[in-house]
C-alpha cells in the first residue's frame, strides 16, 4: 500500500523523500524535511524525529547513516524520519530558542496551526508524522555548551501496559539505565493524547560529533525496528534499571567554570569535579562529588551564571 506524504506517493518497497511546507517567514518559506522507507510487506510505523533543538546534531550524523544505508524492500512496515525538525534554528546555528519566535519547539507540542511559527511545525508534524505512527522516537543530544552519556526516555503514564512498551523500546539502546521524564510539551505529549509510545535518546555533543554516538543511536533504531518486527532479526531488549538515584550540581555564583572530569568518568563521594572563579581570579565554589556515580551530563563551556546545572551525577 502506497504511502502518502505532502502530496508524494511512497510505493511498497521504495524510499521517498522530500519537504513539508509549514508556512511563510519573512524572507522564506518554512519547510520540514522527511524521507520514509515503505516495505513491501505490512507492518507497523515507526517515526523518527531529530533537529528538534537544532544544534544537538549527533542523532542527525546517525540517522543520515540509515537512510544512506537502508533498503525498504527488506521491511515489513514502514520507517519515517524527520531529520531536522527545528529548520530555521538549524540554518541559524541557534541553541535553545527558536530565532523565529523564541520559543523552544520542545514545549509546544502539539503545536497549533494558528499559532506563531514554532507552534505551526510542531502541529504539522504532529498531524502529518506522530499521529500516524506506531511509536515515536525523539533523538536527541546534549546542546551547546553541554556534552551528555548515552541515555534513554521514558515518559510518565499511569498506563501500565503503555509504559511497559515504551520500557522495552527504551531497552533497545545500550544503555545501563533508563529515566522517566514528564510529559511537558515535549513529544511525550503523543503518549496520554493518542496512547503512542515514544521514547527520547541523548547521546554526545553538537560538535564535534563523535562516531561512537552517531553509531550508537543508528545501531539502536536499528535494533528498535527488528524488536517492531519492521526489520527481521532477533533484537536485543535490555532490562536495566529505571530511574536511578541522581544529582544535579548547580553553580553558586556566575563566573567561569573550570571542569576537571569528562562526561562518563566515574567519580568517587567527596572527590573534586571543578571549581567556578570570578573573572577576577578569586575561588568562588569547589564542586565535590555527593556521592559515587557517573557523570552523565556535563556542562562544557567556561561561561556560567549562578544557577545553571554544572553537571548531573547518577549512581550506575
Amino acid at each position: 500500500m502506497a504511502l502518502s506524504i505532502g502530496g508524494v506517493e511512497v510505493q511498497p518497497g521504495t524510499r521517498g523523500r522530500g519537504y513539508i511546507r509549514v508556512s511563510e517567514a519573512s524572507t522564506h518559506e518554512v519547510r520540514v524535511p522527511w524521507v520514509a522507507f515503505n516495505g513491501f510487506f505490512p507492518g507497523p510505523t515507526l517515526c523518527v524525529l531529530g533537529g528538534v533543538h537544532s544544534l544537538e546534531c549527533t542523532p542527525l550524523e546517525g540517522l543520515l547513516r540509515i537512510i544512506e544505508e537502508l533498503d525498504a524492500s527488506t521491511l515489513m512496515g514502514r520507517l519515517v524520519i524527520v531529520p531536522v525538525v527545528n529548520t530555521t534554528g538549524f540554518n541559524a546555528r541557534t541553541p535553545y530558542e527558536n530565532p523565529w519566535d523564541h520559543l523552544n519547539q520542545n514545549r509546544v507540542w502539539p503545536g497549533d496551526p494558528e499559532g506563531p511559527l514554532t507552534k505551526r511545525v510542531a502541529h504539522a508534524v504532529w498531524t502529518e508524522f506522530l499521529g500516524k505512527a506506531d511509536a515515536v522516537v525523539d533523538a536527541h543530544s546534549a546542546d551547546l555548551g553541554e556534552d551528555a552519556t548515552r541515555s534513554v526516555f521514558v515518559f510518565e503514564t499511569g498506563d501500565e501496559a503503555l509504559r511497559g512498551r515504551m520500557l522495552d523500546m527504551a531497552g533497545c539502546w545500550d544503555v545501563d539505565y533508563v529515566e522517566t521524564a514528564p510529559v511537558a510539551g515535549n513529544t511525550g505529549e503523543v503518549v496520554p493524547r493518542l496512547g503512542i509510545p515514544c521514547v527520547m535518546t541523548e547521546a554526545g555533543a553538537p560538535y564535534p560529533v563523535r562516531e561512537k554516538d552517531a553509531w550508537w543511536f543508528a545501531k539502536g533504531v536499528y535494533n528498535l525496528m527488528r524488536h517492531l518486527g519492521i526489520l527481521p532479526g532477533d533484537p536485543i531488549v535490555r532490562k536495566v534499571p529505571v530511574d536511578p538515584e541522581k544529582r544535579r550540581l548547580y553553580a553558586a555564583h556566575g563566573g567561569a567554570w573550570r571542569k576537571l572530569v569528562d562526561v562518563g568518568a566515574k567519580v568517587k563521594e567527596g572527590q573534586l569535579l571543578g571549581t567556578v572563579y570570578s573573572l577576577l581570579g578569586e575561588n568562588l565554589q569547589e564542586v565535590r562529588a555527593p556521592h559515587d556515580g557517573t557523570v552523565t551530563f556535563l556542562r562544557t563551556h567556561f561561561s556560567v551564571n549562578e544557577g545553571d546545572t554544572l553537571l548531573r551525577l547518577t549512581r550506575v
